[in-house]
C-alpha cells in the first residue's frame, strides 16, 4: 500500500513539474462576427505594445475562422496620438489611412487588458 501512495505522489509531482515548465502560445476566442459568420481568435503571443510621451500603439495578429476552418490571418495595428481617440489599420486595408475604433470592440479590449493599459469610452469612441 505504501508503495502505491509513493508512486501516486511521484506521478503527481512529475505531472505538476511538466505543466509548470510548459509555456505555450494560445489562440484565444474574442468575438463572433455574425455578419460574416466568422469567429475571431487572438494569437496571444503576437500582442506587442509600446508607448512614448505622445504615442501608444500595439500590434496583434488574429485568426479568422469559419466552421472550424482557418480563413485567413489578419494583422491589426492600434494607435493613439496624445489624447486623441484610438485608431486602427489592418493588413487587409490599403495602408493609406486608419479608422477610429468604435466601442464595443472585443479585440481592442482584450488586448488592452492583456497589456494592462487603461481606456475609457466616450460616446462611442475609445480614449
Amino acid at each position: 500500500m505504501r508503495y502505491f501512495v509513493l508512486l501516486a505522489i511521484f506521478t503527481a509531482a512529475m505531472f505538476l513539474s511538466m505543466s509548470v515548465n510548459r509555456c505555450e502560445a494560445e489562440d484565444v476566442w474574442v468575438s463572433y462576427g455574425s455578419s460574416k459568420d466568422i469567429d475571431i481568435y487572438v494569437m496571444d503571443d503576437t500582442i506587442i505594445g509600446d508607448s512614448s510621451d505622445n504615442n501608444k500603439y500595439f500590434k496583434v495578429s488574429v485568426k479568422e475562422v469559419r466552421n472550424d476552418e482557418l480563413i485567413r490571418i489578419v494583422d491589426w495595428h492600434f494607435s493613439q496620438y496624445k489624447t486623441d481617440m484610438w485608431r486602427y489599420a489592418t493588413s487587409e486595408m490599403d495602408g493609406t489611412h486608419s479608422t477610429a475604433v468604435i466601442a464595443k470592440n472585443e479585440l481592442f479590449e482584450f488586448c488592452m487588458n492583456k497589456l494592462g493599459w487603461s481606456y475609457r469610452i466616450d460616446d462611442m469612441w475609445y480614449y
